[in-house]
């Protein structure tokens, strides 16, 4: 049988991709200096951005109201000096940020889609995060270029979270206590410190003492679980750093540096008393460990060493291996699961609860995402927008559905949540590519078993771009925080920050080395999207800066110099500058005048001249056509002029363009209506016209429309309705109050805890008049009595 003759073909071998673990970057070598200067003003805004966020976070709701300005002020000029940089981007990571460029613009429509039904300065703010974050991303991948960059900088965020661990364990065993014996001695001043009006006896107080008595840490963040998440990242990166240490070629100073601060890690995780993060770290101990004892996972046969591959490795060979091993697995799990149940019996044992409150969460977010498919509440509307589809056995206000996928949906609609798994899709691609690739060399082991370092992390040196950034963010934090309004705690800071210099100086030699660092920053990031699954803080700049910084570090690869030099950068430049133009224009301008408007408007107060806060009061509504916060205090101040005085006809045209003004920005927000019916009722009960007191009922119902499962504004209702000789009216509230009691058993809708105002009394316009409790007025209803306070 006659062979069949077999064509040989031949295969171009294909030019070699440009490395990006030797060398300097090549952009730096770029014959224009401005070009390398651009670097360098990047990579040292993103340390300076990265510290700031985690030194002085602010929180959703924070970001909503103003408070995180500072954020899209730093970004987008890194992002121009970035994109100056290297305009074009490395291949690698651009199918991520192609999508994040699509959330941004649709969230950017959905923004606008808020104009005429929810708060359009809340929308508008949060924006500017979402913004941030791609500005962020987009930055890390184009400045942060050699492995020395991004080990330096990954070293640089376990410095900073190491910090806040020391800090939230301070807080657990320090500030906390303090604070607990200072308001059991004086807790009227307390709560005054805290701006809070908080009868004794009130659900308010309860929430508050509530709070503080269960000591869970913060460190800088204003929720517990916030800060338990981004040091989850800490926790998971600094653990793979142990258990893979040979493989990073890590010395043993080095090892115990990063075992050091996995300990102080686990440790402030366990005094955040976060229940969902504790089960993911122990869950993430154990999947660590099963990857080590497999062979690893995380990084690949190519890192084998010559000698491993010849022979099994004796349990001498082993041994070097299992101790660090062991005692990250102490760290890691031991120490969270044993340390738990002896500190508190509770916290998991109310872990089946949490999960409980999350799905009745995500219930009612699915209900908000399918009568607001397209574009969702709009973003910072979600909390607004929540009472009307909220559970009635739940009692708590969210302000968000404690999962980052129905949070994105339910800020800007169904194709937002679409886009972010398309985003996870890409991320988990790279996060495979990474552990698939292979070195260009093998390095050698030396007698000891350690790695010998390769020539280029020989010459490896901190990144002082990095480094400087981050220490100028320090001593911006420290010494112009109190200006701003976050005074840093200095105390534990006298201990964390020395640990953090230190921990950076023992890990400077490993800048540069030939290792597969991405595999052990990898985790880390999904570390925090696996915690933000089951928790809010997707829009907290502490939580979203540093991850999408370390994602768009790792996404980033270099590009011959010459390719770089023909890239056009007018483009990107004028876009930059568009866009913070346009920043300055619709936020920081009118943010910044109205928040100083306001300030001097209540030192005007303090001081008794009502007037001149008034004045004030009407020009911040003017310096920020969007924002419903001036027009309310305008309205409130205006409210407490209309008491002292017989109100003129121009006084109350004031006061109702002052309502009307306040509705026209929040529509859609039930508190606002509410608090909108309780100054209508005081100037009732100050001045006796029906016509207030028929108003104040118009208003408690529009209040009971968006938030049909609220008992306090039911009653309300019911008491007014009573007042104005409604009785099926009242009736009819009386009812639903009693069917939402029978449903939500939790104790902060106590009927004994909820406070109304009654719909009859007077008042000289001095002091207000006293509230009474849901039973007292269901008392005084049962027992035909008039409605008032006894």
């Amino acid at each position: 049988m006659a062979k069949k003759k077999q064509r040989l073909t031949t295969t171009k071998p294909k030019p070699p991709e440009p490395s990006h673990r030797h060398g300097p970057s090549d952009a730096s070598a770029a014959p224009w200096p401005p070009v390398a200067y651009a670097g360098t003003l990047a990579r040292f805004g993103i340390a300076a951005l990265l510290v700031a966020t985690l030194l002085a976070p602010a929180d959703s709701t924070a970001v909503e109201q103003g408070s995180a300005t500072y954020l899209s002020l730093l970004t987008l000029p890194l992002a121009i000096a970035a994109f100056f940089y290297w305009p074009a981007g490395p291949t690698q990571g651009r199918r991520t940020e192609l999508l994040l460029l699509a959330l941004v613009v649709w969230v950017g429509l959905a923004t606008w889609s808020v104009a005429g039904r929810g708060n359009l300065r809340f929308a508008v703010n949060e924006f500017w995060v979402w913004l941030g974050c791609l500005a962020a991303y987009a930055s890390a991948r184009r400045a942060i270029v050699t492995t020395a960059q991004k080990q330096c900088l990954t070293i640089v965020l376990l410095a900073s979270l190491t910090t806040l661990a020391i800090h939230a364990i301070h807080q657990k065993y320090v500030s906390i206590p303090a604070s607990i014996e200072q308001y059991r001695q004086d807790p009227e001043g307390q709560l005054r410190l805290a701006g809070l009006d908080a009868p004794a006896g009130s659900a308010l107080r309860y929430q508050y003492e509530g709070r503080l008595f269960a000591a869970e840490s913060m460190a800088t963040f204003s929720l517990s679980t916030s800060a338990a998440v981004i040091l989850f990242m800490g926790l998971t990166i600094a653990g793979g750093m142990v258990l893979w240490r040979r493989k990073l070629q890590l010395t043993q100073l080095q090892t115990g540096a990063a075992a050091v601060a996995t300990a102080m890690l686990a440790w402030g995780i366990l005094t955040t008393g976060s229940r969902i993060v504790l089960i993911l770290s122990i869950a993430g101990a154990i999947a660590m460990l099963v990857c080590r004892f497999v062979g690893g996972v995380w990084l690949k046969a190519p890192l084998r060493s010559a000698e491993d591959s010849e022979a099994e490795p004796t349990f001498a060979k082993r041994k070097a291996t299992l101790v660090p091993m062991l005692a990250v697995a102490c760290a890691l799990g031991g120490t969270c699961l044993g340390a738990a149940i002896t500190h508190s019996p509770a916290l998991l044992a109310k872990f089946p609860l949490s999960v409980q409150f999350r799905f009745q969460y995500w219930a009612s977010s699915f209900r908000m995402l399918a009568d607001h498919r397209w574009f969702g509440a709009g973003p910072g509307n979600f909390q607004s927008t929540y009472p009307r589809f909220k559970a009635a056995s739940m009692s708590e206000m969210i302000a968000d559905p404690h999962n980052f996928l129905l949070e994105s949906a339910t800020a800007a609609g169904l194709p937002v949540g679409i886009l972010c798994m398309a985003i996870l899709w890409s991320l988990a691609a790279g996060w495979s590519r990474s552990n698939q690739g292979e070195h260009s060399s093998e390095p050698a082991m030396d007698g000891e078993g350690l790695s010998r370092r390769s020539q280029a992390a020989a010459g490896g040196r901190c990144d002082w771009a990095i480094c400087g950034g981050a220490l100028l963010s320090v001593a911006t934090v420290w010494f112009l925080g109190p200006w701003f309004g976050v005074a840093p705690d200095i105390e534990p800071y006298l201990i964390s920050i020395p640990l953090a210099a230190t921990f950076v100086y023992f890990m400077a030699g490993w800048f540069g080395t030939d290792v597969n660092w991405e595999a052990i920053a990898w985790p880390g990031c999904f570390a925090v999207l696996a915690a933000l699954l089951f928790s809010g803080g997707w829009t907290t700049p502490g939580i979203a800066i540093p991850l999408w910084v370390l994602i768009g570090a790792i996404s980033s690869r270099q590009l011959p110099a010459e390719a770089n030099a023909r890239t056009p950068r007018q483009l990107s430049l004028l876009a930059g500058l568009g866009l913070l133009a346009l920043f300055c224009v619709t936020t920081l301008t009118p943010v910044t005048q109205t928040l100083a408007l306001t300030q001097n408007a209540r030192d005007r107060i303090a001081t008794g001249d009502a007037s001149s806060a008034i004045e004030m009061l009407r020009q911040a509504t003017e310096a920020d056509r969007w924002d419903a916060a001036p027009a309310m205090q305008l309205e409130s101040v205006l409210t407490s002029a209309l008491m002292q005085q017989q109100p003129t006809a121009a006084v109350r045209q004031q006061w109702q363009q002052a309502k009307e003004e306040v509705l026209r920005r929040d529509p859609s927000n039930p508190r606002a209506w509410q608090q909108l019916a309780e100054s209508q009722l005081r100037i009732y009960h100050r001045w006796g016209d029906r016509q207030d007191l028929q108003a104040a009922l118009e208003s408690n119902e529009n209040a009971l429309r968006l938030d049909p499962t609220s008992i306090q504004i039911a009653a309300q209702v019911a008491v007014l309705a009573a007042a104005s000789g409604d009785s099926p009216r009242a009736e009819a509230a009386w009812q639903q109050a009693e069917q939402l009691a029978k449903v939500n058993q939790n104790l902060e809708s106590d009927w004994n805890l909820l406070t109304i105002l009654p719909a009859t009394g007077s008042t000289d316009g001095q002091a207000f008049i006293e509230r009474l409790t849901v039973q007292q007025a269901w008392a005084n209803r049962k027992a035909g009595s008039p409605v008032e306070n006894d």
